[in-house]
């Protein structure tokens, strides 16, 4: 169970346990430590393959120890400041991440994939000039189908009345459109 100890010795106090236990009762206050502080900011998530929790934990102890070492490293980091290790855990992700988003900015793209790139980072106004679908919408009844209870996410785009299929162009606006 341990290397450290290659015999059974036990303790010559009145409770008799073998030295490997008092070790281990001695020392195990350092693990607590540690699942409470990966407890309080961590990276896992809900997930069925054990590797993935695994990696999960890894993230967690790698980020406490480099919270540790940079601590030491420079005690006069944010002091002062509350939440110390949420600000350090912030810069860590920022820093990680960095590198990688400016090499996605820079890749050496074909024509056509540089649209479809722009087309995709396009500024907020050129995507509500886009029909609505509805994504993630509610889903409202079609004012042209008053009897039936026909129900659609479609909206149209110039009245933004809510219109089933039936009504409706391939551009989505109700017949009522010009």
């Amino acid at each position: 169970m341990s290397m450290l100890h290659k015999d059974a010795t036990v303790s010559t106090t009145e409770d008799r346990k073998p030295l490997m236990i008092q070790d281990y009762n001695r020392n195990k206050g350092g693990v607590d430590c540690l699942d409470k502080l990966t407890g309080t900011y961590t990276c896992k998530r809900m997930t069925a393959r054990w590797p993935v929790a695994v990696f999960h934990n890894i993230l967690d102890v790698f980020a406490c120890n480099a919270y540790v070492v940079w601590t030491a490293i420079d005690p006069t980091w944010n002091q002062g400041k509350c939440f110390k290790r949420r600000l350090f855990l912030a810069e860590l992700g920022k820093a990680l991440v960095t590198p990688l988003i400016q090499w996605r900015q820079h890749i050496p793209r074909t024509p056509a994939s540089a649209s479809l790139a722009r087309s995709v980072q396009a500024p907020a106004a050129a995507l509500a000039a886009l029909p609505q679908k509805g994504q993630g919408q509610k889903r409202r009844r079609c004012e042209f189908c008053a009897p039936r209870d026909n129900k659609t996410s479609l909206r149209c785009c110039k009245f933004d009345r809510y219109v089933c299929k039936a009504h409706s162009d391939l551009s989505v606006k109700c017949h009522s459109c010009p």
